[in-house]
Order: structure tokens, then C-alpha cells, then sequence
């Protein structure tokens, strides 16, 4: 039977596996990462015409609907997109914290 502290450990660990989980879910959707990626790309000459940047990509996908009422959803979907990830991204760090916190107060409890 387990612990006290190894249940902390336990729940420690998956805590911060639900926070990188939910960190690499949330930087898909960051404008900010995608700009960032984007000056990357073209520091390193990477850029061609088959290999965009991601905010030529992200600008791509909203081009791409048909109608201007599509490209609007389009583009205010990407917005609430980014928001929701940038409170995504607070709650992972968050969760990733306290599990690391349940984990050095599991050593302790040993």
C-alpha cells in the first residue's frame, strides 16, 4: 500500500504531465509563438514557397473561405483561439507548479 508522500509523488507527476499535455495543446493556437516562429523561420532562410511561415499559413487558412463573412468567423475564430490559449497556458504552468510542489512534499512525507 502506498503512502501519503508516494500518493503526493503520484499525483505530483501527474499533475505535470496534465500541465505539458496542456501547454503543447494551448501553444498550437498562440499567435505569439506562431510570430515568433515565423521570424525563426525567416533568420534561418528557411522560407520558401512550399515551406511558409506560420503566420502565412494561419493567414492562408483564413484567405482560403469563400466568402468575407467565412474569413471573418475565420479570423475571429483564430482571436478566441488565442485567448483561450493564452488562459491555457496560465493553467498549465499553474498545474505544472503545484505538481512539482506535491512532488518535493512527497519526499518529504516519505
Amino acid at each position: 500500500m502506498l503512502g501519503p508522500g508516494r500518493w503526493m509523488m503520484l499525483t505530483g507527476a501527474v499533475m505535470v504531465l496534465v500541465g505539458i499535455l496542456v501547454r503543447r495543446w494551448a501553444s498550437r493556437y498562440d499567435l505569439k509563438d506562431a510570430a515568433l516562429d515565423s521570424a525563426w523561420t525567416l533568420v534561418r532562410g528557411r522560407r520558401t514557397a512550399e515551406n511558409p511561415t506560420a503566420v502565412e499559413a494561419k493567414l492562408r487558412q483564413i484567405g482560403s473561405e469563400p466568402t468575407w463573412t467565412g474569413k471573418a468567423t475565420k479570423a475571429a475564430g483564430t482571436g478566441v483561439a488565442h485567448m483561450l490559449s493564452q488562459v491555457g497556458q496560465m493553467a498549465a504552468l499553474g498545474l505544472i507548479l503545484f505538481g512539482l510542489a506535491l512532488v518535493a512534499a512527497g519526499f518529504v512525507f516519505r
